[in-house]
């Protein structure tokens, strides 16, 4: 399903970051843009938030190439009834960003032999009908296991997403739907997959997602500033999202279980963090200490074709630019909007997130 000169270029550039290139030899593998390339990149996005700024955007700005960081800046304000700077210390939302920290704990997994990405969910996740429990987990990795993109309760008058549903509800609900194609037939967005990658990561390690992600991975990667609960992050340093004038709050702001968010929001886009938190995770993918070098490459590799043309591997998105192939991924949630963009032959990421939804982060990304 993956265009064979497509995967053949994306897996000779992460053959060359595995094999240990990437720290001092990688302009043996690919083309590096030079720092004044990058320098002016991230002042064509720097003049961009400033114009948007002035029209009422608020949301951070990071730009780093190879060690160095070239911008970590923040716009706006914390909230549109709170005048305080929004600095780099600000805490926001990684929304669907989480899709690709939830793949990863997943292939850690397969990596210790916890489980494997042909074996079917059901033989690690109980509950699930034998039309769920039968599909292998990859599916559910690549969006292509036959599931709607969310299952709404009509009865809740809260945000559809942060619904406080517990595990064991969210299995039941899923059981009521059935596939609408044959695993692996077609790709399907579904945030739902993601929720059931975050139970069945829950039941296979026997702790909470955060837990397991937060602490037993990034934290052992040295990455921190990302998480939920455990950074113990104050309400007054998360920003709050608005649609124009109007305030829509933050995460903290929305009913939670006791171990973190319901399991309509959990592993599928709960994580929040700071430009630091994902600067030092992206640091940590290119340092091959996120996954040992195997399982890096696999997770670095497009799986199946999205309806648009890209790819779509293990919670991420391949997609081409004038400046090469991109790895990276998009996603909203509240009024938050996020675009992390990897731009493998230059060394290069881009990531910007934005509190209101006037001002998505992709259309500035573009711009």
């Amino acid at each position: 399903m993956v265009s064979a000169m497509f995967n053949a270029v994306m897996r000779a550039v992460i053959t060359c970051l595995v094999a240990g290139l990437l720290a001092g030899l990688m302009g043996a593998c690919v083309t590096l843009a030079a720092p004044a390339d990058s320098n002016m990149l991230a002042e064509r996005l720097i003049r961009e938030m400033e114009r948007a700024e002035r029209r009422g955007f608020a949301g951070q700005l990071v730009v780093v190439h190879g060690e160095d960081v070239v911008v970590r800046r923040g716009f706006g304000t914390m909230a549109p009834d709170d005048s305080r700077p929004l600095n780099t210390e600000a805490v926001m939302p990684l929304a669907s960003v989480t899709k690709p920290i939830t793949a990863g704990a997943v292939l850690a997994l397969a990596a210790e032999g916890r489980l494997g990405l042909d074996e079917p969910i059901g033989d690690h996740l109980p509950g699930l009908a034998d039309h769920w429990a039968s599909v292998p987990i990859r599916h559910f990795l690549t969006h292509t296991a036959g599931l709607p993109a969310e299952i709404v309760n009509r009865a809740w008058d809260g945000v559809a997403r942060f619904e406080p549903v517990d595990r064991d509800t969210l299995v039941r609900r899923v059981n009521r739907s059935r596939p609408d194609h044959s695993p692996g037939a077609a790709f399907n967005y579904s945030n739902i997959g993601y929720n059931l990658l975050a139970a069945l990561i829950e039941v296979v390690t026997e702790e909470p997602y955060e837990d397991f992600v937060a602490g037993s991975l990034l934290a052992t990667a040295g990455v921190q500033g990302i998480g939920l609960r455990r950074p113990g992050w104050m309400p007054d340093e998360l920003v709050a999202g608005r649609s124009g004038a109007s305030a829509s709050g933050h995460y903290f702001d929305q009913p939670m279980l006791a171990d973190g968010m319901g399991f309509h929001l959990r592993g599928a886009g709960d994580l929040m963090a700071t430009p630091d938190g994902v600067i030092g995770w992206w640091q940590a993918i290119r340092r091959q200490v996120w996954l040992s070098p195997p399982w890096l490459e696999e997770w670095l590799t497009p799986q199946v074709t999205e309806p648009d043309g890209s790819k779509y591997g293990y919670g991420w998105n391949f997609r081409t630019s004038a400046l090469g192939p991109v790895i990276g991924h998009t996603g909203q949630v509240l009024d938050f909007t996020v675009d992390f963009s990897w731009y493998v032959d230059q060394d290069l990421l881009v990531y910007i997130n934005s509190a209101n939804s006037r001002f998505p982060a992709d259309s500035l990304r573009r711009e």
